[in-house]
């Protein structure tokens, strides 16, 4: 019988002991993939990517163009960097969303009134409602990393002007790495 009330009481010992660790979470790897977001608190992992970078001479300028598509959701981002140069490379930091050099869009698949499905935005990214940081880019393998979060909000209204509902999309924990990307010149 001591040896069951022995057992009885390491096994609730174990338990206590168990149940008052510290429980913390510090970041959450959802993939590895080399593109990736997580999409009003779920993981999403395009199936389809596009990324350049495109200097125009006419205006000295390049910019950075991201999309990802998958499961009718779409996210899309750019940032122009004024008075550039005619090289593959892109310069790194972090851009806040303007709405002029940097841009950013949260799209979800429509029927259109012809009933194909077509991308449309869902919400408004405005100003001031994220980021893209660019953390490396290899200008001779033509590969980028870096990271990106923003929301979109779209409102309702009644024909009073009063608001029925907001909805907010939040993208966060975007993450590229060492994506593959084209270079053009627009001359």
């Amino acid at each position: 019988m001591n040896k069951l009330r022995l057992f009885i009481f390491l096994l609730a010992a174990g338990f206590l002991i168990q149940s008052c660790t510290k429980d913390t979470q510090s970041a959450v790897a959802f993939s590895s993939q080399p593109f990736q977001a997580n999409i009003n608190g779920s993981s999403w992992v395009p199936d389809t990517v596009s990324t350049s970078i495109t200097y125009n001479p006419a205006d000295q300028s390049k910019t950075f163009y991201c999309s990802g598509q998958k499961n009718q959701k779409q996210v899309i981002f750019s940032v122009k960097l004024n008075n550039s140069t005619n090289t593959p490379g892109f310069a790194t930091g972090t851009f806040n969303i303007d709405s002029v050099n940097v841009f950013a869009q949260y799209n979800v698949q429509q029927l259109n009134g012809s009933g194909n499905l077509v991308f449309v935005p869902h919400g408004e990214v405005k100003p001031g409602s994220g980021s893209i940081m660019i953390t490396s880019v290899d200008s001779v393998k033509k590969q980028i990393s870096g990271t990106f979060s923003f929301y979109s909000r779209s409102t309702q209204y009644d024909n009073q002007g009063n608001v029925i509902s907001t909805t907010v999309d939040n993208i966060t924990a975007g993450q590229f790495e060492n994506l593959p990307y084209q270079f053009y010149n627009n001359q």
